[in-house]
């Protein structure tokens, strides 16, 4: 499609079908039950699209008593996601609890192995409390259960590319020596996006960032809907995650000092388990950094595994910012594979510059970049030169990936001709308008269609999250951004 064309469809979006969006408020957080200086809460809210209400958790303590905490008040809710999810991906035909017992031995491998190896010994703590609390709940499995989700979790995109890693870590053989592959194309559930923007373009010159999870829908997950606050004793900055019970770490979150962390699938042909999960190591930067800068330094510390975009946003730049344009950027994209990051920030002239080369059609020169000043956004392809040679999937204009990243581009510039400047109720509308719900972006439809199951939208100038999930199941399923966004005034929680 034509960029005149998004440009067409987006303005006729922004007048008329701009996503009806529902925002609720809290009226209360019920107590359900505590262990030592933590405790889990009902969020009750004054109406919403859920057939259960969301979870908060708070940990506070000693990394141990954290994990124990989460473990001890949750397991219940840990064995249901394991289940839920081995049988999404399994099925549920007689041999599967066969296969059940293979493949949780296969995450065991690669946990022990691999991906537990560079934690730091603080999350290491985390985690065998998390076990120890969930025994003496009486589920002596779950700790297992939740280094298993960890490593699904941080999964390539397809089983081939499973496949290649797990050869690779068994033979010991040097990514540099694995065959390339042919490009695939982008049948993947895992269609993922996030942005970041500030200055002139928003309310108060604030910054809005969102996150959007589209995975695997309708396992059944979603009946434990969890807000994860983490307040670490041992000076680790307070954070929160926003995700599942049992998925234990950053699908989404926030710091207490206005650092948001940010997940897409990229699908690269250089990926290992030899590093730091993500779910983990976002949390390990938002409880690390107070700005890009920390951050940036966090992330060169720690290692890659598989192919991911991340982005990092920070409140504290986009005050900076507010006081002195030449402060820099608010917002600061990662395109990542085994070994290698590429950083980005606003207008990056990389971005500017790709072309996509389409021998099929004779136009071998079609610009598929259009970054703009005081916003970075993603979806799933990568614009750094190193980063698309090893690309896996279509880099064509047509691609699901490519015509998401128009839809955020075209929300950004109408905004902007408009005089519109970006403030809660425009951010929520363009994280839902591009969360996937099908081929039809700006309408949600009575239906099934797409696969998001978390959207998030952050205002962090005011430690504030509006988070939405899938809701319900069956025929009567709907994604996340289409269900109701609950504002998550995080002040109370980080004090």
């Amino acid at each position: 499609m034509r960029l005149s064309t998004f440009v067409l469809v987006f303005a006729l979006a922004l007048n008329a079908y701009s996503l009806d969006t529902s925002i609720v408020d809290i009226k209360n957080y019920q107590l359900l039950r505590s262990s030592g200086k933590s405790s889990l809460y009902e969020i009750n809210t004054s109406q919403s699209s859920y057939a259960s209400a969301p979870l908060l958790i708070e940990l506070v303590g000693t990394r141990y008593e954290m994990g124990y905490a989460y473990g001890n008040l949750l397991s219940k809710e840990i064995k249901e996601a394991y289940n839920f999810l081995l049988t999404s991906m399994l099925g549920s035909h007689w041999y599967d609890e066969i296969l059940k017992v293979a493949v949780g031995e296969v995450l065991d491998w690669q946990w022990n192995d691999y991906l537990s190896i560079q934690l730091p010994l603080a999350y290491k703590d985390e985690l065998t409390g998390l076990r120890d609390g969930a025994a003496a709940a009486g589920c002596p499995d779950c700790g297992s259960m939740v280094t298993r989700a960890i490593g699904a979790s941080n999964m390539p995109g397809d089983v081939q590319d499973y496949l290649l890693v797990l050869l690779r870590e068994l033979n010991k053989t040097k990514i540099e020596e694995w065959p390339r592959r042919l490009q695939k194309s982008e049948d993947s559930n895992m269609h993922c996006s996030m942005f970041g923007v500030w200055g002139s373009r928003t309310a108060g010159q604030r910054l809005f960032s969102a996150r959007n999870l589209d995975w695997n829908k309708d396992t059944g997950i979603n009946k434990a809907k969890l807000v994860a606050v983490y307040k670490p004793e041992d000076g680790g900055i307070a954070h929160a995650t926003v995700g599942f019970a049992g998925l234990y770490g950053a699908l989404a979150g926030m710091s207490a000092e206005g650092l948001t962390v940010h997940e897409a699938n990229l699908e690269e042909n250089e990926i290992t388990w030899e590093g730091f999960p993500f779910v983990l190591r976002l949390r390990y930067v938002m409880e690390s950094a107070k700005n890009l800068l920390e951050a940036r330094q966090v992330w060169m510390k720690t290692n890659n595994t598989v192919g991911f975009n991340h982005m990092v946003a920070s409140a504290n730049d986009a005050a900076a910012y507010a006081k002195d344009k030449s402060s820099s950027y608010a917002a600061l994209a990662m395109e990542t594979m085994y070994n290698y990051t590429a950083f980005f920030h606003d207008n990056d002239p990389r971005e500017a510059s790709a072309l996509y080369e389409d021998t099929t059609t004779g136009q071998t020169s079609v610009h598929i970049g259009f970054p703009l000043k005081e916003v970075v956004w993603r979806t799933n392809h990568g614009y750094d030169p190193i980063i698309r040679q090893h690309y896996e999937w279509s880099q064509s204009p047509s691609s699901w990936s490519m015509q998401r990243y128009m839809f955020m581009h075209e929300a950004f510039t109408s905004y902007e001709r408009n005089k519109i400047a970006i403030d809660v109720t425009q951010a929520i509308n363009i994280t839902a308008i591009v969360g996937d719900k099908g081929h039809h972006a700006y309408e949600c439809m009575d239906n099934t269609d797409g696969t998001n199951v978390l959207s998030v939208t952050y205002d962090p100038n005011q430690l504030t999250m509006y988070s939405a999930w899938e809701s319900k199941r069956g025929k009567d399923w709907r994604p996340a951004c289409c269900s109701s966004y609950v504002k998550l005034d995080m002040t109370r929680w980080f004090k």
